[in-house]
């Protein structure tokens, strides 16, 4: 394998998704709730290529390389990925933003293994209405803004 071509690759993979994000950010406007939820637009609203994301997971096992070049730039996103979560968890004001994070990478990361696996329905619609959900249990601030403009049924708004 061409190790420069597929860091290359890697390197790509990363670049589009901070872009996919930064566009999903300044759409989500000041709300910090809805803010954090645009990790989940970015998810959404580039699938299923964005749900191809766990091409850095999938490289990792393909390679078989706990150490190396390869494992560092998957590490290193992942570590990028989790610091952006976690300003955005903090600027909602949320009493455990490390909890709240832990909670939404896992969801995060339970969508796109399940969408290579084909074993859950709109993996990325159920992961945003799963982050929606944590996110609000999470907030300290009145829910009435960030459950509007089509938020979710009345039974998810706990209504």
């Amino acid at each position: 394998m061409n190790t420069g071509a597929f860091l290359a690759y890697l390197d790509g993979r990363q670049v589009r998704w901070r872009l996919t994000l930064d566009e999903c950010l300044k759409a989500a406007g000041p709300d910090p709730r809805r803010r954090l939820l645009a990790v989940f637009d970015a998810l959404s609203s580039s699938a299923p290529d964005g749900l191809r994301c766990g091409a850095f997971v999938n490289a990792q096992f393909e390679l078989g390389e706990s150490q190396g070049l390869c494992r560092t730039m998957i590490a290193q996103h992942k570590r990028a990925l989790r610091a952006r979560v976690l300003e955005l968890a903090r600027a909602t004001g949320a009493v455990d933003p490390e909890l709240l994070v832990d909670q939404l990478l896992l969801v995060y990361e339970g969508a796109v293994a399940n969408h290579s696996l084909g074993n859950v329905a709109a993996p990325a619609d159920t992961a945003h209405r799963t982050a929606r959900q944590l996110i609000a249990a999470a907030s300290p601030r009145p829910l009435d803004s960030f459950w509007a403009e089509g938020a979710g049924s009345a039974e998810e708004q706990g209504a």
